[in-house]
């Protein structure tokens, strides 16, 4: 009889155990199970600007009007739309009423060495054929017809309407950047800023010099980016590192510690660029790896696999 409370303890002893067992084996499945695979990058130190960019397109200032200075026949083109001519480039031979009276009578013909009824116009000055007016033989024209017009491909410009709330940013001799649709940026520099508004957009006319011999299509669109301000020395992340709400009221990053540990570290996001973001927080620092691909969604400190 003094043994029978030992004997009742024993058997609660078994029942017990299985279920610590249990419990045992499930923290071990959840800490075991397949881990979120996640890319990242460092922060890093350096420089970054604020932009403004506005729509440009390309133009070309200078265009020539090539005209007849006789009336007459023309007698041949030597020339096509989008030629590409140079100075004193023979471009139309034009017939005297004369002369082409003379060829229908017999007394003159095509194969004539007498190049008296025949006027000769050149090309005014290096360029492209931009309009061809006349582009077969056998039109009369009277004089000062325009046959064609020859647009100074070396007189290539950006122009673009900047509002006038960033005139104090716009100066002769600034540096800018366009960037073409193919994604290729090219230096510019400002060349002549009207001083005339528009009177429905309050926008000035801004004229950007390229320096680059790089040829490109008239009316082509571009973006010109002028520099507004720059910070120096800042915390820089890559933009798919930074997460945020709804509204874009509230900014984090999902920091790595210990090598595989993913917590949620609240930032002040400053300028940002095509590529990168500036950030400010006490709990990150240059060198912390926080996470580029892989963080939409993720809880705070979530145990993840990093992909080097």
């Amino acid at each position: 009889m003094k043994s029978f409370p030992g004997l009742l303890i024993f058997p609660l002893v078994l029942i017990f155990m299985p279920s610590c067992n249990s419990g045992h084996k499930e923290t071990e499945q959840e800490t075991s199970g397949p881990k979120i695979t996640v890319q990242t990058a460092s922060v890093t130190e350096g420089d970054i600007n604020a932009v403004i960019s506005l729509n440009g397109r390309v133009v070309y200032l200078k265009k020539n009007a090539v005209i007849s200075s006789i009336p007459g026949y023309v007698k041949k083109v030597y020339v096509q739309y989008g030629d590409l001519v140079n100075k004193n480039q023979l471009l139309f031979d034009i017939q005297t009423k004369e002369n082409k009276a003379m060829e229908k009578s017999g007394l003159v013909t095509q194969f004539s060495s007498d190049k008296s009824g025949i006027i000769s116009v050149f090309a005014p000055s290096d360029g492209i054929i931009g309009e061809l007016n006349i582009n077969a033989p056998g039109v009369y024209v009277v004089e000062g017809t325009q046959l064609c017009s020859i647009t100074e491909n070396q007189d290539m410009m950006v122009q673009v309407n900047v509002p006038f709330e960033y005139n104090q940013l716009i100066r002769i001799g600034q540096d800018c950047k366009i960037v073409l649709p193919d994604n290729t940026i090219l230096d510019g520099t400002i060349s002549k800023v009207i001083p005339l508004v528009n009177e429905a957009s309050q926008t000035q006319n801004v004229l950007i010099g390229i320096r680059d011999n790089r040829h490109l299509p008239e009316n082509l669109n571009v973006i010109v980016q002028f520099v507004r301000s720059s910070h120096s020395k800042v915390m820089l992340i890559p933009k798919e590192a930074l997460l945020t709400n709804e509204v874009q009221q509230d900014f984090w990053v999902m920091k790595i510690i210990r090598d595989s540990i993913a917590v949620k570290i609240h930032v002040k996001k400053g300028f940002e660029n095509d590529n990168r973001v500036e950030v400010f927080s006490p709990n990150l620092s240059v060198n912390d790896e926080v996470i580029t691909e892989g963080a939409y969604g993720l809880p705070d400190s979530t145990i993840v696999k990093v992909l080097r």
